[in-house]
């Protein structure tokens, strides 16, 4: 079994991957680390080797963490990054890199920048959906308005006016009232 200074050795029954595939993670990033996950069967987490601080007790890390892959990368320096799994027979590094590079703060112009990003995002959600709410609202206004002056007789839209009844074959004759007349909608229908 070949030993590489990117994989770290938590599992013995866990398939260690090809050196391709670990060559090519150090060449784009050589503190990143492999280690099989103690939660998740079959998968992998890919962490950072710790630059700044010292880190964690042994006794804070057991008794304050209770996920185990955070507690192993911890106790092994490292910080996770995220969770691989290995898929079929071969091992794909391209895809892997490609999640890497789209969590990359500093790739995205550092700290603030992707703050400023998640902020113009979530402001850009909530603005939609004040939107969609306004819109919402303004639609159901109007049609209860509408249904109000139907059922009090104040809409100057009368259903004769705006839909011709015509005469004829499974249709009734339509024959309008003189204005003065008690009869509310102004139309009378006959057979």
């Amino acid at each position: 079994m070949e030993k590489f200074s990117n994989f770290i050795y938590d599992n013995e029954r866990m398939p260690v991957p090809p050196a391709e595939f670990m060559q090519r993670l150090y060449d784009f990033d050589n503190m990143l680390v492999v280690i099989p996950s103690r939660l998740v069967p079959n998968a992998y987490v890919i962490a950072r080797r710790r630059q700044l601080g010292a880190g964690l007790t042994d006794a804070a890390i057991e008794h304050e963490i209770d996920q185990p892959d955070t507690k192993m990368c911890l106790a092994n320096g490292v910080v996770p990054v995220c969770l691989m799994r290995k898929s079929g027979p071969s091992w794909d590094v391209d895809v892997l890199i490609q999640t890497l590079k789209a969590r990359d703060i500093w790739a995205h112009g550092g700290a603030d920048a992707v703050a400023d990003m998640l902020e113009a995002q979530e402001a850009a959600e909530k603005a939609k959906i004040q939107k969609a709410t306004r819109d919402d609202l303004w639609n159901r206004s109007g049609a209860g308005w509408k249904s109000y002056q139907a059922r009090t007789g104040a809409s100057s839209n009368r259903f004769g006016e705006r839909f011709r009844l015509k005469p004829g074959v499974g249709t009734p004759d339509v024959k309008t009232v003189p204005s003065g007349s008690t009869a509310g909608s102004g139309i009378v229908l006959t057979d």
